[in-house]
């Protein structure tokens, strides 16, 4: 938006006449700002847990990130906290403009959380830089299902050969133990 301000001075020289004059100043005042949003697997998983995926599987993160100011941005780039790699196509963002930037890797074990940061500069036509920063958490819970079972025969651990010995016609008694030894239910 443009602003204008005007200063009027008025006074008597030394003749005893008023005299007046004015000054205007034009600026154009802008906003350079950047907006990033965050998805793990399509997924917006600002908050925990956010969605499950079982250990070992491909995560794909995507990164939003617009231009939501009134200039062009220039030296755009996304970062990870995690130091996962993130590519964009391109560095430059026009007024309004978004683009899709992407990273992968493989899902670990238990709650996971990283941070993607957008980053953008912008310069003025008087060489001011300005510089501006956005962030979007982002989260997955890494499955690890598993179960544990233990047989007993005649209430003894028989695992190995050859086992309790039980007379011929005797009851056995097979008791089985399942265990959930995952992080998942």
């Amino acid at each position: 938006a443009d602003h204008t301000n005007t200063v009027f001075a008025t006074g008597v020289d030394d003749e005893g006449n008023e005299v007046s004059d004015s000054a205007s100043a034009s600026v154009e005042m802008i906003s350079p700002s950047i907006d990033i949003e965050k998805s793990t697997n399509g997924f917006d998983a600002d908050a925990t847990p956010g969605p499950e995926i079982l250990e070992g599987n491909a995560v794909n993160w995507a990164y939003v990130v617009s231009n939501d100011g009134d200039v062009a941005l220039e030296n755009v780039s996304v970062t990870d906290d995690q130091g996962v790699t993130v590519t964009c196509p391109q560095d430059t963002l026009a007024v309004g403009e978004s683009m899709i930037c992407t990273a992968s890797g493989t899902s670990v074990a238990g709650q996971y959380t990283n941070l993607g940061t957008a980053d953008a500069t912008h310069t003025d036509v008087d060489g001011d830089l300005a510089e501006r920063t956005d962030n979007d958490p982002s989260h997955y819970f890494g499955a690890t299902p598993s179960v544990a079972i233990e047989k007993s025969t005649n209430g003894s651990d028989a695992d190995a050969a050859p086992g309790p010995e039980i007379l011929a016609g005797a009851a056995v008694e097979w008791v089985y133990e399942v265990t959930n030894d995952g992080n998942v239910d």
